[in-house]
């Protein structure tokens, strides 16, 4: 009897298959020239008033171009152009007159269609421009210039402010005299405590109580001759309050001057 064995069926050896690359996007190949001027047919035959200048040129990478330059004369052809290839059309004004353009693509390739026309021509063929709208609410608000306040002349060194008085208007048929234009007071009704005429760049009536420290550093005293026929000393640019210096004033009567009375042994 034959002799039988034992054994397992060995499975045969998997051999690698070489794999395709996986496809990749290929990146698109720039215009050449024959396909720009295969595209200019298209756009420059069916115009009836054409450009007067059809430029190929190339814009590296992408490829070549084409641009039609139209007159001023036929700006119409360009709005042909751009109702045929359905493109709007953009205005620039410039200080040479308005720039008109109308871009798009045909068969990959840019076409650009331009003129200079003067304001008047753009007009008539695109109509007036749009006005920018007017500023409403809270931006008007901002916008509005701001007046300046009366109050600022007062503030300047030299400058008088003219207020209406608040005294008493004088009766009918009274002398006209002089009146002070912030308070009122005259010769005869002087301020509480006294006061004087303080001379200002504008030549008017301004009392010493109602003048500011700027107005009254302006005044500037003289040499006045005494009752006794003495001379008294000359003060300084700003007033003193004590002793009160002599002024070539005519209220200088009105103000009370109180001489400085020295201090006894002892007192201080």
């Amino acid at each position: 009897m034959p002799k039988e064995t034992t054994g397992t069926a060995q499975s045969p050896t998997p051999t690698l298959q070489p794999t395709a690359p996986a496809p990749t996007a290929q990146e698109p190949t720039p215009s050449t020239f024959e396909d720009a001027q295969a595209v200019v047919p298209l756009v420059v035959l069916p115009l009836e008033q054409r450009p007067f200048a059809v430029e190929t040129g190339e814009d590296w990478p992408s490829g070549y171009n084409v641009h039609l330059k139209f007159r001023e004369t036929r700006g119409a052809g360009l709005l042909e152009f751009a109702a045929l290839v359905d493109a709007p059309v953009t205005r620039a004004d410039t200080p040479f007159g308005a720039h008109l353009d109308a871009i798009t693509r045909v068969r990959g390739i840019e076409v650009r269609a331009s003129a200079l026309v003067s304001p008047r021509e753009a007009d008539r063929l695109l109509g007036p421009p749009t006005p920018a709208p007017a500023p409403t609410g809270q931006a008007a608000d901002q916008t509005a210039a701001q007046p300046v306040p009366l109050s600022t002349a007062a503030e300047l060194p030299g400058i008088v402010s003219v207020l209406p008085p608040t005294g008493p208007p004088p009766p009918p048929g009274a002398e006209d005299e002089g009146r002070c234009v912030r308070c009122g007071c005259t010769e005869n009704a002087a301020c509480e405590g006294g006061c004087y005429w303080v001379p200002n760049r504008q030549l008017v009536d301004l009392c010493s109580a109602c003048a500011t420290l700027d107005e009254l550093a302006l005044v500037t005293y003289s040499l006045v001759e005494t009752p006794a026929g003495e001379q008294a000393p000359a003060a300084a640019d700003t007033p003193d309050p004590a002793p009160m210096p002599r002024l070539a004033s005519p209220l200088m009567h009105r103000i009370a001057v109180t001489p400085a009375v020295p201090a006894e042994d002892g007192q201080a």
